[in-house]
């Protein structure tokens, strides 16, 4: 059997950012914008070599710069902005999604009782029925 790029109709929408997995890992896109790649190392993520993913996008390159041979993409032709492919394991990347989900129930629970950035209502003038605050999903 011959081996070819799989055919993607025209007309049907595609992620020009698709990226093989890789198990136990989690890959994401990370713009070269500030400290987002330094910091998202600092956040136990690795730069993702090309030899390591298989891309339909043939804009995906390596570049060697000043983070190695990594896997980029220009994502902004304008600013010349690359986004690097990068990847942490599932341990850590599950351990951030609880962390995350942490801050999002103490921020709901603060509303429920009517507290937000400035604390609790009162003397401002807020209002809270008796019934307190429902948030639903």
């Amino acid at each position: 059997m011959v081996d070819r790029k799989k055919r993607v109709p025209l007309g049907v929408a595609r992620q020009n950012l698709a990226v093989s997995g890789k198990h136990g890992f989690q890959r994401r896109w990370v713009n070269d914008v500030g400290n987002r790649v330094k910091d998202a190392i600092d956040g136990g993520y690795a730069l993702v070599q090309r030899d390591d993913a298989e891309f339909e996008d043939k804009d995906v390159k390596n570049h060697n710069d000043s983070l190695g041979n990594a896997v980029s993409k220009v994502v902004d032709k304008t600013e010349g902005t690359k986004g690097y492919l990068m990847e942490i394991t599932n341990i850590l990347y599950n351990a951030d999604q609880i962390a995350k989900g942490k801050a999002i129930h103490l921020t709901e629970d603060a509303l429920r009782q009517g507290a937000d950035s400035n604390g609790r209502p009162g003397a401002d003038g807020r209002y809270v029925p008796k019934e307190g605050i429902k948030i639903k999903n």
